[in-house]
């Protein structure tokens, strides 16, 4: 079964025109024999006239056997009272003389003929031919006309293919839009042009984008104000919680440091929807800037370091490269540290955590390759879903790798996670964006000025 609509429109418009032009090769081939059968008889008719008008004496009395083509007309003259022809083309061929008037179909040698007869006062005129020569004939000027059809029909086929495909290709744009459509672009399809049969469907659709905006614009801003409005007696919280710290008894001090680190937790997780928040947002009025990947990468060590350092942890760059993305930088260093950060709380104390830049084509991409124990794959299709969390054993809000593939998606880039093959553990996360030429050759041109 052909499941796309250009190949049925393809087939069903193709076997159309072919079984017309089947039907009307048939019908010319029929008219083009009828016509040619009356053209042969015709010419019998025109010789027999020829011979009456004295023609007939220019035949040889005694002509040789054998010398006629077998595709020639036999002429046969007859004078009244005359028991042999008078004069005759092939003296072996002895029609009926006294045949009727005009057409017939006669044997004579064992060979079939079409006769024509002409009967005058002063002498009896037959023109004869034989059939098979018609049939040939008749045949060859047949198939001429076929030869059209035969090579229209390919030429008709790339037509309609051509026009079928040039027809759709509003749909194919439109098709491709459709896909582009994620909570970072959410535009409705452009309805202008659109033919008017798909018209309601992409009405529908644009129906259906409308709401899912406002939906996600709702628990967006659901979020923020939630977030923000958490953020206060939190903030207050803590700060009683200071206040408080050097009034605690020395029996209660285990369950204060709780009490405390939960405040923490709770105000990271605040934070963090707050991020979440951000990233989910449509572009502002935020200038967009040249970032350069390589000082985004630096600062992100240099944030971690000294947690780094603490758990003993060797932390550093491999590979580094010169480029440019257009983004607000906030978000660009936002996503690199939340990588980056992940790699850290997840890889055991003394482990090592390798940072590398590469560019492929128009991309230029961070890995973060470290030693820890992996994902199981199962999972590893959930871990960009919110609050989702590996290990539940390692303290974290989940949202940390929602927040980098919101950013990445933002500004037209990628994320991914996979573990190691190379027969370590570990986890390799890439997060790609974009690459700005004009700002790579901005910067250089200016190097090269001020050198």
């Amino acid at each position: 079964m052909i499941k796309s609509l250009r190949n049925q429109l393809v087939v069903a418009l193709g076997l159309l025109v072919s079984a017309v032009g089947l039907l009307q090769g048939i019908s010319s081939y029929h008219l083009c024999r009828t016509g040619m059968d009356a053209l042969l008889d015709m010419r019998l008719e025109q010789v027999a006239t020829r011979m009456r008008d004295g023609f007939a004496e220019g035949i040889p009395q005694n002509p040789a056997r054998g010398t006629q083509d077998d595709r020639d007309v036999v002429v046969v003259v007859w004078k009244p009272d005359e028991a042999t022809p008078f004069r005759t083309t092939d003296p072996s061929l002895r029609f009926p003389r006294d045949a009727t008037a005009g057409f017939g179909s006669y044997q004579v040698n064992d060979e079939s003929w079409r006769v024509f007869t002409r009967q005058d006062p002063t002498m009896t005129i037959q023109v004869a031919q034989r059939n098979a020569v018609r049939r040939e004939l008749t045949r060859e000027a047949a198939t001429q006309t076929l030869w059209p059809i035969v090579v229209l029909l390919p030429l008709v086929w790339i037509a309609v293919a051509l026009v079928v495909s040039r027809s759709l290709r509003r749909l194919k744009r439109l098709g491709a839009k459709v896909q582009g459509i994620d909570t970072a672009n959410l535009e409705p399809l452009p309805t202008s042009g659109v033919p008017a049969e798909i018209a309601p469907f992409i009405h529908s659709i644009n129906t259906m984008i409308e709401r899912l905006a406002q939906s996600i614009e709702s628990e967006r801003k659901f979020i923020a104000d939630a977030a923000h409005e958490l953020r206060t007696p939190l903030t207050a919280l803590q700060l009683q919680a200071d206040n408080l710290a050097p009034h605690i008894a020395p029996g209660n001090q285990e369950r204060f440091r709780e009490l405390r680190r939960g405040i923490g937790r709770a105000g990271s997780l605040i934070t963090q929807l707050l991020r979440m928040a951000r990233a989910d947002a449509p572009m502002g009025a935020t200038p967009l800037t040249q970032v350069n990947i390589a000082t985004v990468v630096t600062s992100a060590v240099a944030d971690v370091l000294p947690i780094a350092l603490q758990r003993g942890l060797d932390i550093g760059a491999e590979e580094m490269v010169e480029a440019h993305v257009r983004a607000v930088e906030t978000d660009i260093g936002m996503a690199v540290k939340n990588v980056v950060s992940n790699a850290v709380r997840y890889t055991p104390d003394g482990g090592t955590i390798d940072l590398r830049m590469r560019r492929e084509r128009d991309m230029v991409w961070v890995d973060v390759v470290d030693t820890g124990p992996g994902i199981a794959e199962t999972l590893l299709p959930r871990v960009f879903d919110r609050f989702f969390r590996a290990n539940p054993d390692i303290e974290g809000s989940g949202l940390g790798l929602s927040i980098v593939k919101a950013i990445a998606q933002r500004y037209g880039g990628d994320v991914s996670l996979r573990n190691r093959d190379d027969g370590r553990s570990g986890i390799v996360a890439s997060i790609g964006f974009p690459v700005e030429e004009s700002g790579v050759a901005t910067e250089a041109n200016a190097a090269t000025a001020t050198a």
